[in-house]
């Protein structure tokens, strides 16, 4: 089993991303966390507010809003 420890330690982690605002552009105007391909967290854009809601899928998120 502990060949495997790593592995659920991996899954687990958070990640923090810094992503441009699809609304204004700005470079890296909001910071995302994801843990399995889902948001954590409400994230905003500090320029002009753009709002990301918790748990959503972050690129089908972006993709639905610019329709």
């Amino acid at each position: 089993m502990s060949v495997f420890a790593g592995c659920m330690d991996a899954r687990n982690m958070i990640r923090i991303k810094e992503i441009d605002c699809p609304s204004c552009e700005k470079a890296n105007g909001i910071e995302i966390f994801e843990k399995d391909g889902l948001t954590v967290g409400e994230s905003s854009c500090t320029q002009c507010g753009y709002f990301i809601p918790d748990g959503v899928h972050l690129m089908k998120f972006i993709e639905e809003e610019e329709y």
